[in-house]
């Protein structure tokens, strides 16, 4: 018994370091991709500004390429890597909760972009005021074209994480891990962790907190009621 138990797990380790290697594969595919592509991108993120942004040497054109088709090949390789998950966990699921779980992949695509989106569209440009016009009066502000990828990402990247927490509560839900009620209990720690958020990542202005934790609070009860949609389909298989 114990034997066989063996050569099962060296069957899933084995089928696990295949579906990593296919991912990996997949990825750097894709960075190469998102390489040729990277001026276009770049005139997109900069669109808003009249004029060229600098840089300081070679060194910032290359690790601003790299920056770019990085996220882009992040970003392309999101839904594959949850295809691959549920392909490794497939065996492991009754039909329904397969092809339930299945619908995930392309939502996890759709949340990240919409969370890249509003931390480009909406909260970048808000934060980026209200920093700039804080100096305005005391320095000479120069920004670089690195600089104002690096603060993109560092805004945009978080919100597009946290906006997957629809997808993951109905993961863990479909696992039978999360529950409606659990949700609800904790709802004020929830808040508490994403206001937390919303302060850490914009300035110390009200404006700028609420702009950011009212999308964040309302992502919670969107997380609930997917929760408790999912829940009430398990049970009644």
């Amino acid at each position: 018994m114990a034997k066989i138990d063996e050569q099962t797990l060296v069957e899933h380790l084995s089928e696990f370091r295949k579906r990593l290697i296919i991912t990996i594969i997949f990825f750097i595919a894709a960075f190469l991709v998102s390489l040729l592509f990277c001026s276009d991108i770049y005139k997109l993120l900069t669109a808003s500004f009249k004029q060229k942004l600098t840089v300081l040497g070679p060194n910032d054109i290359l690790s601003i390429y790299l920056m770019l088709a990085g996220i882009c090949a992040f970003s392309l390789t999101l839904p594959f890597t949850s295809y691959q998950l549920w392909a490794f966990i497939r065996p492991a699921l009754k039909e329904k909760e397969a092809k339930a779980i299945l619908s995930y992949v392309p939502a996890t695509f759709i949340l990240f972009i919409t969370g890249l989106s509003f931390g480009f569209f909406i909260v970048t440009p808000a934060l980026l005021n209200v920093l700039l016009s804080f100096g305005n009066d005391l320095f000479n502000i120069q920004l670089t074209a690195n600089n104002y990828l690096t603060f993109v990402l560092h805004t945009s990247l978080p919100l597009a994480v946290i906006f997957e927490l629809p997808v993951i509560v109905a993961f863990l839900t479909s696992l039978h891990i999360l529950t409606p009620q659990y949700l609800i209990k904790n709802r004020r720690y929830g808040y508490f962790i994403l206001l937390v958020v919303a302060v850490v990542l914009t300035p110390a202005d009200f404006i700028s907190d609420l702009t950011m934790a009212a999308p964040l609070i309302l992502l919670y009860e969107v997380s609930i009621s997917v929760c408790k949609y999912v829940y009430k389909r398990r049970r009644d298989d």
